[in-house]
């Protein structure tokens, strides 16, 4: 499947298929799919576009001219379009659209999974939901309500009306402990994916803390993190805006197993635009990252390795059957401890990759700064995740432009910035709080900041 302008086209071997996205059927107040039979074309000419204006495919049948429109930046758009055209009409495509729109690609498997948690402790899970990719394509799926661990199992009404799980809807169900003994099972020697993979992947050894249970060893990339690395055509990086970017289906977001088919469906979608062949580390790896890694000691977020070492020594451990790919520094992420307190920033050893932990030096106000700029006079605060880019880094950006930085949502704070994260931070729920009562707070999202500082592209 291709994304276009307002359209996901998918090619069979008997036609090309235009599926309206959700906001073009919208706004053009029609969803119908447009179908060209291959046997009615008579031409295909890609005009190539660039960086500002729109390139197009047209297509000449029989009955007129089709002319299906790319996204401006998209500048191989047309061309792949054209080339899967051709390759259509000579047989080399399936003969129906797959789950997800396009053929597989052989040796990438996986299992995506998410997790739906009871409360803000990130190890209280009561729902997992899995999704099986072998060769690129879906083969099977499975989703398993639970009860959170012992001490950690009240159901914040937030949460709940996130996802619309009770407590009485898990009070028949097994425990977390047994659930992720089947999740084990299910995924066996694959590799995991999630989207903001450090939440899911913290929040299951959590609740094998919290549960005394065994630690399952598993390897996991993220596609939170794959897609910004990418040069993607999108608002923001949200679970939903890059599904609809790669027409996948997300029915029920909040849904552990709907979410968990909607990220397995971008990690194709990417693996597909990069025209990867291979395996889901070879991808990762050919992007510059490593895997994470879940084991009895940690978690190791998903990393660029710009040294290229530890991509290596994965490669080495995986040919020699070993599943522990833990490095020596581990950051705690933001949310909550193992015995549950809240936190933003562990006290565990820190490395420059720490993207959510919070830096140990403040940065003063530059007072030779424009009084123009976006940022000047204001107090700002930032929670959640910037990845690639470090809180330090950002905190040196605004107090440059003349904010005082703070680490903490006070009486004080004007701008707090919501960085990416799996459910609603300690400090964005202070800050709509000191909003309700009064408080002059803006809650910006990490694009409004990183277009202030010049930083986005």
């Amino acid at each position: 499947m291709i994304a276009s302008h307002g359209a996901r086209v998918s090619v069979t071997s008997e036609e090309i298929i235009l599926t309206p996205t959700a906001l073009a059927a919208s706004l053009r107040g029609d969803a119908t799919e447009r179908r060209i039979a291959l046997a009615e074309i008579t031409g295909v000419e890609p005009v190539p576009g660039d960086a500002w204006a729109p390139g197009f495919l047209q297509v000449t049948t029989n009955d007129g001219v089709h002319v299906i429109e790319f996204s401006p930046g998209d500048t191989q758009g047309p061309a792949e379009l054209a080339e899967l055209i051709s390759a259509a009409q000579h047989g080399d495509v399936p003969d129906t659209v797959s789950v997800d729109g396009a053929a597989g690609i052989p040796g990438f498997s996986f299992v995506a999974l998410d997790v739906e948690t009871a409360n803000q402790n990130w190890g209280s899970i009561c729902q997992i939901g899995v999704v099986k990719i072998v060769d690129g394509e879906e083969v099977e799926r499975a989703s398993w309500l639970c009860q959170p661990p012992a001490g950690i199992d009240e159901f914040d009404p937030f949460n709940v009306e996130i996802h619309g799980i009770t407590a009485e809807a898990v009070a028949k169900e097994p425990s977390v402990a047994e659930r992720i003994d089947a999740v084990a099972e299910f995924v066996g020697d694959l590799p995991i994916v999630a989207h903001n993979a450090q939440f899911d992947a913290s929040a299951l050894r959590y609740a094998c803390v919290a549960a005394k249970h065994t630690i399952p060893p598993l390897m996991f990339a993220c596609t939170l993190a794959q897609a910004r690395a990418t040069k993607l055509d999108v608002v923001n990086h949200r679970l939903p805006t890059l599904a609809e970017f790669f027409g996948v289906a997300l029915d029920k977001h909040h849904d552990a197993c709907a979410d968990a088919a909607a990220c397995a469906g971008i990690m194709v979608g990417l693996a597909r635009r990069a025209k990867h062949e291979g395996s889901l580390m070879s991808f990762v790896h050919d992007t510059g990252f490593a895997l994470g890694s879940i084991d009895s000691d940690r978690v190791t977020p998903v990393l660029r390795d710009r040294s290229g070492a530890t991509r290596a020594l994965q490669v080495k451990r995986v040919a020699n059957g070993n599943m522990n790919l833990a490095v020596d520094a581990v950051v705690e992420p933001q949310g909550s401890n193992q015995d549950g307190r809240t936190n933003e920033a562990s006290t565990s050893k820190k490395a420059p990759w720490q993207a959510v932990a919070t830096p140990d030096t403040v940065p003063e106000p530059n007072p030779q700064a424009d009084p123009n700029s976006p940022l000047f006079g204001e107090n700002v605060t930032l929670t959640g995740d910037f990845e690639p880019y470090d809180k330090g880094e950002l905190w040196n950006g605004i107090a440059e432009m003349g904010a005082t930085v703070g680490k903490n949502v006070t009486k004080k704070t004007t701008i707090l910035v919501a960085g990416e994260w799996a459910t609603m931070t300690t400090k964005e729920k202070r800050a709509r709080e000191l909003q309700e009562k009064g408080q002059d707070i803006q809650i910006w999202s990490a694009d409004q900041l990183l277009e202030a500082l010049g930083l986005k592209a």
